[in-house]
């Protein structure tokens, strides 16, 4: 099974980065990072998963980039809250874990959304947890704010390990700060007072010795500072951005897992559906429907297409129907790779 595994993992990893929206960095991204995992950037952190919950765990998964700040902080992008809750899904079907997704409190009520869009009653932290012993089933979800100001971040990170004890921390198209301090979009300029300061719960947890894994596409996203070298040597503003600090948009911040896709909604996918190859669980992954809802009800809460600027239900210029598609893709994946022709082509290639 594990040369099977891997072969399915690899194909995930090829399809997540297709550079369908021609961006142009993705397969840089994905190759620094693969040389630096030495196997496929799903399968490391399926196996994370799979490895670190238990039923009933907590898992706080930090999503949400607020664009365009220079206008307003209070609007968010597609790319990032549906990835997350659309992972979280399929982390408690298949490992029984509580999500708690981390945002900024002006994103609130669209994460909200976001969450019950994928499945999920939202509740406060101490009533999700109760839900899991519940006769009746209630699957639910916390959405908390996370502070942008770093002492505050700081002090709310150490709350969140301590109390929650999770199992692993995921960061999903999440700002991280570069050497001098700075969060930048990819467009190199500074975004850093309207971001949550989640790098400082990546360093928390790697203190208390819980996992980490971070999704991104751009090289500016937590966990990137895994292959930083590569970004400041090829991604446009690496290594010098546009704004004053001048240090670029590589972060300093690494992860334990790095995770790399074309639209970071789709590397939180291709985890899930790793996973439910690993889990042996060929309905763990999201339908196409489920994709098309959650898109359009996180654009109706207000989130735009970060590329278009549009309150419509796509992420980073590419249309939801495309999007849609890749779910289409990946559960025909898991499906050939969980039937005994599947399992036998792919270890017995002809």
């Amino acid at each position: 099974m594990s040369v099977s595994l891997s072969a399915v993992a690899e194909d995930i990893d090829r399809l997540i980065t297709l550079d369908i929206n021609r961006r142009g960095v993705i397969q840089t991204l994905h190759e620094a990072a693969r040389e630096k995992t030495g196997r496929p950037l799903v399968l490391a952190a399926a196996e994370t998963l799979a490895s670190a919950c238990t039923p009933r765990s907590v898992v706080l998964i930090a999503s949400g980039w607020p664009d365009r700040p220079w206008v307003t902080p209070d609007i968010g992008e597609l790319d990032g809250p549906p990835g997350a809750a659309l992972l979280a899904r399929s982390l408690h079907r298949v490992l029984g874990v509580v999500p708690i997704f981390l945002i900024e409190k002006q994103l609130l009520p669209a994460m909200h959304t976001t969450a019950r869009s994928a499945g999920f009653s939202v509740l406060p932290p101490d009533q999700a947890l109760a839900a899991c012993d519940s006769e009746a089933p209630i699957h639910a979800a916390s959405v908390l704010d996370f502070p942008s100001g770093t002492a505050h971040a700081i002090a709310e990170s150490e709350r969140l390990i301590s109390t929650y004890r999770p199992a692993v921390v995921i960061a999903i198209e999440k700002g991280s700060a570069n050497r001098k301090g700075i969060i930048h979009n990819a467009r190199g300029q500074d975004t850093t007072a309207s971001m949550a300061k989640v790098d400082e719960l990546v360093r928390e947890a790697r203190r208390a010795g819980v996992p980490s894994i971070g999704v991104g596409d751009g090289g500016n996203e937590i966990g990137m500072g895994m292959i930083a070298d590569a970004i400041r040597q090829h991604v446009r503003f690496g290594d010098r951005c546009a704004c004053p600090c001048g240090g670029g948009i590589a972060p300093l911040e690494a992860t334990d897992v790095l995770v790399t896709a074309s639209v970071s909604n789709w590397g939180a996918y291709g985890i899930a559906a790793c996973l439910a190859v690993l889990a042996n669980q060929p309905h763990a992954l999201h339908s196409e429907q489920m994709e098309l809802r959650t898109l359009r009800e996180a654009a109706d809460a207000g989130l735009i297409d970060g590329n278009t600027g549009y309150v419509d239900p796509g992420a980073d210029g590419i249309p939801a129907t495309t999007h849609a598609a890749i779910i289409t893709l990946l559960t025909q994946l898991v499906s050939n790779a969980l039937t005994p022709a599947g399992l036998a082509t792919q270890t017995n290639p002809k």
